[in-house]
Formats: structure tokens, C-alpha cells, sequence
């Protein structure tokens, strides 16, 4: 952040190598006037490229979103040269398929934009996580609009999945009170479940997700106007939950596959085990409901 802290890089002896403020201030360009630090949590990309989300303001107050990187272990760092559309803001990224995603919130829900050159062009990436470009505006309900509050990629019984929270809505309310934890293999979606809930309507959440050796950490922010909270938890039964799942998914691939059946973008398949008026879902993500006209 321009104001404030400072974020500060030591090698193995000890020895200072940089400030992340001394190096936003040198690369300041002309028209902008504050850095602002993202709720985001940073990635260390393939290469070893330090990469962390940023928010910058110009004179006319607009507020866009961008990245700030580090090829060298964070001796030097670089501005993106490409920047998000103005009003953009609260960047979360990570790395999927050998781009960089970035997820902003805008006035109409929120946009993913994806560069495969570390910012130094943004594309808007329609087809990924396609949950996030549900517009409410559209008359879908709050329950279909995915909101992610924080994301992460994961290495999970040998393939690359994107773990992410999304803010619930309790009892019809606009404010979100829950968080979600949800998996993704940008095909299919499956909801875990709640690892956080609101106690008081007022209070807000802000989520990262840590995942370690196999071990999935919620760091969760909560506020108000009487005072901030901070927790670290570890979720017992939820890695479980997601590896059953991906087995799951994997399973049915090679069991459709077999029968010449296409499973590239195949999202669900509706079997005959039918409980009243609810066919399931063999891939456990999307069950449907008969409705009686």
C-alpha cells in the first residue's frame, strides 16, 4: 500500500533485499496518485514469479485493478503495463492453465479477466468460471449468482482444481452471512458446504484460502464499526469431501469415455436413481427437480 505498512523480502541470511513501498513509489507512473493493497492473496506462479493483486487511483478518483510482480525473488518489482476497466475493484488471482485469472468485483457482480503475459494485456475470460458472469440484473436470484470471495489452485488427487469461497445469503437477506466452500475443475462445480457463518447481520467477511500439503486453512476477516477479527481454522472433513468428489469425477470420465460418449465440457448426467421428484446427478453436482405444471 502507498500509505502504511511495509511489505519487506529477506533472503536466507537475514539480509533485507527490498521494499515493496520504495519500488511502488519508483514506479509510480504519472497519472497515478495511491496504490491500494487488495484483500487477495498473492501466487508464486510455475516459473517462480512472485505475482500479487493491486488497486491504483488516478486523479480523477477512478479506481482500476492491476498487478504488481516480481521475477527475481522479490529483489525488483514491476507494474503491469495493462490495467482492468475503471471501477473495477477488490482483485483476487491466481494461476490456471498457464494464465494469470483475476477476479473483480464490479457495479453489476463481478468479471474474470485472464493474461498470459503477466498483465501485460487483459482479456476478458467468458468461459471461465462462468458461475461469476451470472448478472443479477438478468432476473437470475442471489443463490445463482456466484460471488467468489477468495480463490486458490490446488493440486488434488493428482489433477489441478481451483478451490474458492462464495458468499451466501441467509433467509432472502442481500448481506451475506455464510461462507462456501466450493471446488471447481472449470467444468464442473460442487458446493462443499458453509465453513464460516455470520453471527450478526452487520458484521462483514473476507476470506483466503491457504491449501498445504494437502491441508485447507480458511483465514477469515470479520468487522464492524466497533471493532476487526481475525481466525485461522483447518477443516477436518472438507479435503475428504473434495477428493471423493474428484475421484467421483474421474470415475465417471473413464466408466462414459468407454461408451463413446464425450466427456470434454459433459457438466452432469441425470441417472435413473430417482428419489420422488429428483433425478441425480452421477457427477454429484447437478441434480434435477420435476415440476408439476
Amino acid at each position: 500500500e502507498s500509505h502504511g505498512r511495509q511489505a519487506e523480502w529477506t533472503d536466507r541470511m537475514g539480509r533485507l533485499q527490498t521494499t515493496l513501498e520504495t519500488d511502488l513509489f519508483c514506479l509510480s507512473r504519472g497519472g497515478w496518485t495511491e496504490f491500494i493493497a487488495s484483500g487477495g492473496s498473492g501466487v508464486v506462479m510455475e516459473d517462480g514469479t512472485l505475482v500479487f493483486p493491486l488497486m491504483t487511483r488516478n486523479g480523477a478518483e477512478d479506481i482500476y485493478s492491476m498487478i504488481i510482480y516480481s521475477t527475481d525473488n522479490g529483489s525488483a518489482w514491476a507494474l503491469s503495463e495493462d490495467i482492468s476497466p475503471a471501477e473495477c475493484l477488490n482483485p483476487r488471482i491466481t494461476e490456471w492453465e498457464g494464465s494469470l485469472l483475476m477476479i473483480v468485483d464490479s457495479e453489476d457482480g463481478q468479471r474474470v479477466h485472464e493474461s498470459r503475459d503477466t498483465g501485460t494485456a487483459w482479456t476478458e475470460a467468458i468461459g471461465t468460471l462462468s458461475g461469476v458472469w451470472v448478472n443479477a440484473r438478468s432476473g437470475a436470484s442471489q443463490k445463482e449468482c456466484l460471488h467468489v470471495d477468495a480463490l486458490v489452485t490446488a493440486t488434488i488427487e493428482g489433477g489441478r482444481v481451483m478451490l474458492y469461497t462464495r458468499r451466501g445469503h441467509a433467509s432472502g437477506k442481500k448481506r451475506a452471512t455464510a461462507l462456501c466452500l466450493c471446488v471447481t475443475d472449470d467444468n464442473r462445480t460442487f458446493s462443499v458446504g458453509p465453513v464460516a457463518v455470520g453471527k450478526a447481520a452487520n458484521w462483514m467477511l473476507a476470506s483466503t484460502l491457504l491449501h498445504s500439503d494437502g491441508n485447507l486453512h480458511p483465514l477469515q476477516r470479520r468487522g464492524n464499526g466497533e471493532g476487526r477479527a481475525i481466525s485461522l481454522s483447518s477443516l477436518a472433513e472438507e479435503p475428504s469431501t473434495i477428493k471423493s468428489v474428484l475421484s467421483t469425477w474421474a470415475q465417471k470420465d473413464i466408466f462414459f469415455s468407454s461408451l463413446s460418449m464425450p466427456t470434454a465440457c459433459l457438466v452432469a448426467v441425470l441417472s435413473d436413481a430417482a428419489s420422488d421428484d429428483t433425478w441425480n446427478d452421477e457427477y454429484r453436482c447437478l441434480h434435477g427437480k420435476v415440476r408439476m405444471q
